[in-house]
């Protein structure tokens, strides 16, 4: 998936500025969900404001990150995480989030695999143009039914999950074989997720990614977190399973 998003350029899993894949049989990854950790501020490591964000789009982003515990101080809902060693937060926007491994290049027009969660995200139109999708609600149930109705997208079946201590839905997604939808440059894909103008990105499902989406609720819409990994890095089950003390240290404040 090629992925673009309006703040900052940074092709992974989108193209355009954002997609996602879906798909029917559920998977053997480890699942995102996860009992709340309690976080210690005493072990949060040093604020954003102390530390100089490396992209110039990125908020107030940390750039590399030591092994340890972290807080964002600005994305809302705010958001603490704990990470091993290897990994960069490249954005930390109101609508934004983004985690990479420093080893994954970004670089390219397909960019490298990431997590990236947002706030209130809406379903991309599959008429290939940069919008909303009419008629689509934003919470877990509404996108969820919606990407489950969306020719050439296999999506598996919605498995409950909690994350940080929040509820929702946690969905895999691929490309049916022969897709041919829209196009960028030399890849084809299915738009899928679009920010809300605080969150602010265009992401489509392209062949050459894995794409998990855990859609969240958050009070009249959601929190997302898209796992995306590019298959000639990683392929789905290694990555996720590298994530998966990562998505389950987040506790998000409402």
């Amino acid at each position: 998936m090629l992925k673009t998003t309006l703040v900052s350029i940074a092709l992974a899993v989108l193209i355009l500025g954002g997609c996602s894949p879906q798909r029917d049989a559920t998977t053997t990854s480890t699942s995102a969900t996860t009992e709340t950790p309690s976080a210690t501020p005493a072990e949060t490591q040093p604020p954003a404001e102390t530390r100089e964000c490396p992209n110039p789009h990125g908020g107030t982003c940390l750039g590399p990150l030591e092994p340890g515990q972290y807080q964002t101080s600005t994305f809302a809902p705010q958001l603490t995480y704990t990470v091993p060693a290897g990994w960069t937060n490249f954005e930390d926007l109101p609508g934004n989030f983004w985690l990479f491994r420093q080893e994954d290049s970004q670089d390219g027009e397909i960019g490298g695999s990431y997590l990236g969660i947002y706030q209130n995200v809406h379903a991309a139109a599959t008429n290939c143009n940069e919008d909303w999708q009419q008629g689509v609600g934003t919470t877990p149930k509404d996108l969820v039914a919606w990407y489950r109705s969306v020719p050439g997208l296999i999506v598996s079946k919605p498995e409950p999950v909690t994350v940080g201590g929040l509820d929702g839905l946690q969905i895999d997604l691929s490309l049916e074989p022969d897709v041919d939808t829209c196009r960028y440059g030399p890849y084809t894909g299915i738009p899928l997720i679009i920010g809300d103008g605080v969150s602010e990105l265009h992401h489509s499902l392209l062949k050459e990614l894995d794409l998990r989406l855990v859609i969240l609720g958050w009070q009249d819409g959601s929190v997302t977190l898209e796992i995306t990994n590019v298959r000639e890095q990683h392929s789905a089950e290694e990555f996720r399973s590298m994530l998966q003390p990562i998505i389950k240290s987040l506790v998000f404040k409402a």
